[in-house]
């Protein structure tokens, strides 16, 4: 992550909405909104910054709630049970198992006022699958499994997919680009594009004004289309980067800041909550991110599956929980989000057990012969480096509670603390033992394939970092993600759930909470595990 960007004083806020005409005009409804209750500036502080605003090159989960929900205009969004919806994309056929073709509005304008049209789309899906463009999400997430689009008319589209999968809409959870603005940028130039950090966009907020590593500034789009829902309810949203989660607390019980969050932490997110008498509001609900300890399943002792179950039986997450979360988590028990219709309830199977933890461990060969209380296996002792990232004080936790866990079973594992790119890059080679890290779904579909699959497991730098590879866990995977019978489809993912349990290439801990700070001041945010943007537009304004 960049180096931490310096807070705003208050005087500085307070100078930023005089500036940005946040004052009494717009909340009294004479601020160009039309009506009591509407107009005015709320202001969302932020942890850490912000840098580019380009679907295609982001990757940052931050800039994607956003692009998703403020700066432009996804080809679907989600409703309440996480099911696709039309969006840019009014409506769709599905082209048997083939392929989809997607009809889009004709009432949506870039916000230069030229209509966004399936060129657009197409020019977008293929800057995506252009490596020369170093593509974000979209194309390492969204379209790994579609082949091509082919423009119908100025408003439809085809995508042909590269062989049959369930849950395909949700391949089209991103936004176009404006090919007219950069269709003639060489894709290898695309990420140091002015475009980045000055976007033209479709959604109902245009871009107003961008300080790096200070502020982003955010106004109601007018003329965005009434059925998707007009004209947001505020003039403006000013995002402030603040690089301390106790200053974040601070701006918000003091008035300075409206929402907060992004990343709120367990401390933090109990100080809100104590003062929700005094008007103040906690949103926490399910994430879509999972903490865990991941073995490198390349280095001894981590081939051995019994050795990784038995390490994971001698995690207590319950206590785990309570203690470093606050409460603010539940246990993980696989890969598979509780809130997702093909969740397998494993707490049974998974559940702390240090007994039979050190059973299993001596039944692979690992018994304490010298009474050090290090078990050992042909004289070498069950000691390891467990690594994790300097910045992130809970997961510096973890490990420490981690780490004095699998000392009461025999395993010593040792502790070490880096930066986080440094971290991550021997992560992704696999030049570690363990470690503790987490992981953010980017869908709501179940999409494993990228953490466990052998295809990945032999590409230097890929998502699957263990290194993990068994074949009959890609079977069930590729037919979990080809059915589109619900049924078929729970079935298949519980057997995938089952067999990653045994195997355990990696150690699920704690589906971490997502949690946000609300003011006094501001109404109708109602937040969920897709965004705690998802209102943004309905949000107001009080005194």
């Amino acid at each position: 992550m960049p180096a931490a960007p310096r807070a705003f004083t208050i005087v500085g806020a307070l100078a930023l909405l005089a500036a940005c005409g946040g004052g009494g005009g717009g909340e009294n409804g004479k601020g160009g909104s039309g009506g009591a209750g509407q107009g005015g500036t709320a202001i969302v502080g932020i942890l850490g910054n912000v840098q580019s605003f380009n679907p295609v090159t982001n990757t940052a989960s931050t800039v994607q709630d956003i692009e998703r929900y403020m700066l432009f205009t996804p080809l679907i969004q989600f409703d309440e049970k996480f099911q696709p919806r039309p969006y840019l994309a009014q409506s769709w056929t599905m082209d048997g198992d083939t392929g989809v073709t997607l009809k889009l509005r004709n009432d949506v304008k870039w916000h230069d006022g030229q209509p966004v049209t399936a060129e657009d789309v197409k020019f977008t899906f293929d800057l995506a699958k252009n490596p020369k463009a170093t593509s974000g999400l979209v194309g390492s997430v969204y379209l790994t499994q579609v082949r091509s689009a082919t423009v119908v008319d100025p408003y439809t589209i085809r995508f042909a997919f590269t062989n049959p999968h369930g849950q395909a809409l949700e391949d089209f959870w991103w936004s176009p680009l404006p090919k007219h603005i950069l269709g003639n940028v060489p894709p290898e130039q695309l990420t140091q594009h002015p475009f980045n950090q000055k976007p033209v966009g479709s959604g109902p907020f245009k871009f107003g004004e961008f300080r790096p590593t200070q502020s982003l500034v955010l106004e109601a789009n007018p003329t965005f289309p009434a059925a998707l829902g007009g004209r947001p309810k505020l003039d403006r949203v000013v995002f402030r980067m603040i690089p301390e989660a106790t200053t974040l607390v601070t701006e918000l019980l003091n008035g300075t800041a409206d929402v907060i969050g992004w990343t709120l932490l367990p401390d933090q997110a109990a100080q809100v909550k104590s003062q929700q008498g005094n008007g103040f509001r906690l949103s926490n609900f399910p994430s879509r991110e999972f903490y865990y300890v991941g073995w490198n399943n390349e280095r001894e002792p981590f081939r051995d599956a019994n050795v990784r179950r038995a390490l994971g039986m001698a995690i207590n997450k319950p206590q785990m929980i309570q203690g470093l979360l606050r409460g603010f988590g539940s246990p993980a028990h696989g890969v598979i989000p509780p809130w997702s219709p093909m969740y397998t309830n494993l707490s049974q199977a998974d559940r702390y057990d240090p007994a039979a933890a050190k059973q299993l461990l001596a039944q692979a060969g690992w018994r304490d012969t010298n009474g050090d209380g290090i078990v050992e296996k042909n004289g070498r002792p069950l000691r390891f480096t467990l690594l994790t990232n300097s910045e992130n004080q809970l997961r510096k936790d973890v490990a420490a509670f981690v780490q004095q866990q699998l000392k009461q079973v025999g395993a010593d594992a040792q502790v070490r603390t880096i930066e986080f790119q440094t971290m991550l890059q021997q992560h992704k080679s696999r030049e570690y033992d363990a470690v503790i890290t987490g992981w953010v779904l980017d869908t709501f579909r179940v999409d494993p394939v990228a953490l466990f699959s052998c295809a990945e497991a032999q590409k230097k730098g890929s998502p699957n970092r263990t290194g993990y590879c068994n074949p009959q866990l890609d079977q069930l995977m590729q037919t979990g993600m080809r059915t589109n019978d619900p049924a078929q489809g729970k079935q298949t993912w519980a057997q995938f759930s089952q067999l990653l349990h045994q195997e355990q290439p990696m150690t699920t801990l704690f589906w971490i909470d997502d949690m946000a700070g609300i003011g006094r001041r501001i109404q109708n945010v109602q937040m969920d595990p897709r965004s705690k943007l998802v209102s943004v537009a309905s949000w107001t304004k009080g005194r």
